[in-house]
């Protein structure tokens, strides 16, 4: 690289900031927007000790959001034939090329450039390209500590004690102004929000939800498992696992059907299902479960019947699924503890 000198030496800090100063004052900002495949073939310094996927992730949600816009992403920064064989590289913005590179609708991408006679003439070395790329980021990423998720469902929980559902307007605004962008972002912190406050609801009754399938305790399982038992046997293959992973119960079902040496004859099908979460309840009590047992069962209606002997002659049953839904609710165990 033309920068690099024969003896590193380190970075002039005053140098380093007035010309970072320059470069965020828009100085060198391009008025026209660049190809971002061209970008993406650049090599680019290594600024940050290592990427972060969900800062990408971010950024390609954010320029989704609104279709392709970039309006919210900085520009990256190139410096003009500064490479080994007298190429473009990056300076400043990796992440920004790699989240616009994510997106749906990104095809173009916003640069400053710094032309070869200005770095050259102030004798810009490679290490104080990264230093500069560094107090950029500093600039840019600010160094007061975001506001933590806890934080936010807290204040959610409060606004709906005001009045205000969860995923009302006035939700999405507020967490608009704490930072959170993307409607996938307020979502996640909606959804948990939500579940939250109906935790609470419930240990004020003195319940809480009762899990089943991995992490559970023994005794729920047990449960779980006599469920199935009482519900297998000569026409019935049975099937269980939470409403929150139904294409997980949908390949299930297809395997027990599948699996003759075990199933030969049978043509009932029994899902024993359990949610989890107040969210999974929700969903699958809502337009979810209704959707999904008739999908499964129209599957299921294309399939040849079962034929089984009866006698001298054989019947034809058609397959067909029944839901049944393990508690949902139990004891919180508080009613048992004895005060003085």
């Amino acid at each position: 690289m033309e920068t690099q000198t024969k003896t590193a030496t380190a970075p002039r800090i005053k140098i380093c900031q007035e010309f970072a100063d320059r470069i965020i004052h828009g100085e060198f900002d391009c008025p026209e927007l660049e190809d971002l495949s061209s970008i993406m073939e650049l090599v680019f310094l290594q600024i940050r000790e290592e990427n972060i996927l969900d800062h990408i992730r971010s950024i390609a949600d954010k320029v989704d959001e609104v279709d392709g816009d970039l309006k919210n992403t900085d520009p990256v920064l190139l410096w003009e034939e500064a490479g080994e064989n007298g190429e473009d590289i990056g300076g400043d913005g990796n992440h920004t090329r790699m989240g616009l590179a994510m997106s749906k609708f990104a095809d173009k991408i916003k640069t400053r450039r710094i032309p070869k006679l200005i770095w050259k003439g102030l004798g810009i070395t490679t290490e104080e390209m990264v230093m500069i790329g560094t107090i950029l980021n500093k600039e840019n990423e600010k160094v007061k500590e975001s506001n933590s998720i806890g934080t936010l469902i807290k204040q959610l929980k409060e606004y709906h004690a005001l009045g205000h559902e969860f995923d009302s307007d006035y939700c999405h605004e507020a967490l608009k102004a704490f930072g959170k962008d993307t409607k996938k972002q307020r979502d996640t912190v909606i959804k948990k929000a939500k579940e939250d406050h109906l935790k609470d609801e419930a240990s004020a009754a003195g319940k809480k939800v009762k899990q089943y399938g991995q992490g559970a305790s023994e005794s729920a399982n047990e449960e779980l498992k006599k469920k199935i038992e009482r519900l297998r046997d000569s026409k019935t293959m049975v099937i269980s696992g939470s409403t929150g992973i139904t294409k997980n119960l949908e390949w299930n079902v297809i395997g027990e059907i599948i699996d003759q040496e075990v199933n030969k004859g049978k043509y009932k099908i029994a899902l024993v299902l359990y949610h989890n979460t107040f969210a999974n309840k929700e969903n699958w009590e809502g337009d979810y479960g209704s959707t999904f047992m008739k999908r499964l069962n129209s599957y299921l209606s294309m399939l040849q019947p079962v034929k089984v002997k009866h006698g001298d002659g054989v019947i034809e049953y058609k397959y067909k699924a029944e839901v049944y839904i393990m508690d949902f609710l139990e004891d919180d165990g508080r009613q048992n503890i004895k005060t003085d």
